[in-house]
């Protein structure tokens, strides 16, 4: 369950917004949800001015870590990148390392003013880094859905800004119109914007490299990505089919497609369409 302060974020102009906060130094602590596929971590980039790589974290004007990473590695990136922004991706990770969170429980403490440390034989033989060291870098973490696992995970409910991000089909649709250039996947897709229950990014690059790849039956296998329970698809096919005038006729074929009640039908038509 979400914390009750969470704040839903509808557009990518409100994510962008509070992203150029974040990147200012005005949050503090953001904590960033939303389903996967929805641009989340290219935006984080975006207003932090990170390349698309993150390759050497020196050189870069924040410290962007995706995925795993083992505790004696943040700890050095934290110090090579200290007093820069920080934004940390894929969160229940980290925090399944007991080790990360000895280190994540201080970053994220709320405090202007950090003191990170490391007491093991690695920092001494990790040449310059230091046991420990002083950073004023402010947090950004990452997750697709929120987990109260432990009280380390809680503590963060009170100290941070969270945001759900849960754009609208119809604004995930407008943002690919942005930069994706295949209009016969595009097209495709468009038609089927309002019978889709979470339409992602991804979308749209996996229906191009199918195309692309030459499967002729790539319009078939996008709307299973799309729609993957075989009943929900064939209601979206069937309030389609010009040849079904009626609602009484798509209860019929639904029945013989699937083998499912008429009950289920509408059950399942009125969690698409209303």
């Amino acid at each position: 369950m979400l914390p009750d302060d969470t704040i839903i974020v509808r557009t990518y102009a409100q994510l962008s917004l509070y992203l150029r906060r974040f990147a200012e130094g005005q949050l503090g602590l953001l904590l960033l949800l939303g389903r996967p596929g929805t641009g989340k971590t290219h935006h984080a980039k975006q207003a932090l001015g990170l390349g698309p790589a993150c390759v050497d974290p020196e050189s870069e004007p924040a410290l962007y870590i995706e995925g795993h990473v083992q505790a004696f590695g943040l700890y050095q990136k934290l110090w090579q990148c200290r007093d820069q922004p920080v934004v940390l991706d894929d969160l229940d990770r980290l925090y399944a390392d007991p080790n990360c969170v000895r280190l994540l429980k201080p970053l994220c403490n709320g405090q202007r003013q950090k003191t990170i440390s490391w007491i093991t034989n690695a920092t001494r033989e990790g040449g310059d880094v230091p046991d420990h060291f002083t950073t004023t870098s402010h947090v950004a973490l990452i997750a697709n859905e929120w987990r109260t696992l432990n009280a380390n995970v809680r503590a963060l409910e009170d100290r941070a800004i969270i945001l759900l991000f849960d754009p609208p089909n119809a604004e995930v649709h407008q943002k690919a119109r942005e930069w994706f250039k295949d209009v016969e996947v595009f097209t495709f897709i468009e038609n089927w914007v309002g019978q889709v229950p979470a339409l992602s990014l991804r979308h749209y690059e996996k229906g191009a490299r199918l195309r692309q790849a030459g499967f002729v039956d790539w319009q078939e296998s996008l709307k299973r990505m799309m729609r993957p329970d075989v009943r929900l698809l064939a209601i979206a096919q069937l309030r389609t089919d010009p040849g079904l005038h009626t609602e009484e006729a798509r209860v019929r074929q639904f029945c013989k497609q699937t083998g499912c009640s008429r009950a289920t039908y509408f059950r399942l038509r009125r969690r698409v369409y209303t």
